[in-house]
Order: C-alpha cells, then structure tokens, then sequence
C-alpha cells in the first residue's frame, strides 16, 4: 500500500450517520485545500442479496469492489480518502447474517481485510443511538439486526483497532466540530 495516502474509515451498522459524517468530513478537507475523496458504500451496487439474505458471494463482491475503489482513488492521485464502509463491513454482515455465522471462505477474507485495515491512519466507529432506522429502500429496518452487526463490528474493532479507533454515538457524531491539524489529521471534538 502506499503509505503517503491519508485514510479514514467510517464505519458500523446502516443507518448510523456513516455518509453524512463522511461528507461532512471531505467537505472539512477541500476546505483546508486538500485533495479529498469519499468513497460510497458498495454494498447498495452488489447484484447479490444483501441485509439478512447476504451470501458468500455478497460477501466477496462487496469486500473486493471496496478495495478495487480504493485502488482506483489511489491511482488518481487522492492524497485523502474518507471511507464510508470498508472490507471489514462485508464480513461482519456476513457473520451477522447466519445462524452459524460466516463461512470458512468468508473467515479467510477476514485476515485480508484485517491487514487492509492496517493501512487506514484512523478508524471512526459510529454506534446507532436511535430508536427507529430510515427506510431507504435497500437496507434493512430491523433494528436488532443492525444492533447485532454493531456489535460484532465494536469487538472486532477493539480486539484489533484500538489504538486507531475512535468510537462516537451518532448524536456524537452530527454534533462534533471537525478540524484539520497542522500535520493533516482529521481531528473530530465532541
């Protein structure tokens, strides 16, 4: 991976506020005169079932076309990229939706995501604080799903990620002030 690329991932269960902070946050960066890109969720593109249905094949087709998206920003010389979901999403979906969680394929694309992960600079975790989630016509409303996808994404992101996490509510989350510091880090007061 290439090291000089700023990336933040912004992830946790649908309908936590995930798009809206990533906005908020590229906005922030253009403002502060950096080349900055948000990269949408690839869950919405897959031609595969999604939510509680979500298959293998979900699975490896959400994880790999993040990564593919990322590459391709990469390519275009972003020097920042705000991710709204990463390769982790697909497998915590993938664990969530099955009895037996996921599969023994999916578990071996945990550790490719793992190490993918390891690239990113910070790690943002939005927990869902609300009682009732949006319709939008692709995810799911289930409330219980999403809180048994948040978490297996909190004790993932903790056993891993802790010295890159920072975890915040969504009423946290649309209420913090972002600034870019001197060095280009996204810093987020609550």
């Amino acid at each position: 991976m290439i090291e000089s690329i700023y990336r933040l991932l912004i992830t946790g269960t649908h309908g936590c506020g995930k798009s809206t902070l990533s906005h908020r946050i590229c906005s922030e960066l253009k403002k502060s005169g950096r080349n900055a890109l948000v990269l949408s969720e690839t869950a919405r593109e897959s031609p595969f079932p999604i939510n509680k249905s979500q298959t293998e094949n979900a699975t490896f087709y959400i994880a790999m076309k993040q990564a593919v998206k990322e590459l391709e920003a990469i390519a275009h010389g972003y020097a920042y990229l705000v991710l709204d979901r990463g390769m982790l999403d697909s497998f915590a979906y993938s664990e969530a939706t099955r009895s037996h969680g996921a599969s023994r394929l999916e578990k071996s694309l945990l550790a490719t995501a793992i190490e993918w992960t390891n690239n990113y600079n910070k790690i943002i975790f939005l927990k869902n604080d609300l009682s009732v989630l949006d319709a939008d016509g692709v995810r799911d409303t289930d409330l219980e799903f999403a809180m048994k996808i948040e978490k297996i994404f909190e004790k993932l992101l903790r056993e891993i990620f802790l010295n890159k996490l920072t975890i915040l509510s969504y009423s946290q989350a649309r209420d913090s002030k972002i600034s870019i510091d001197k060095s280009g880090d996204v810093i987020l007061t609550t």
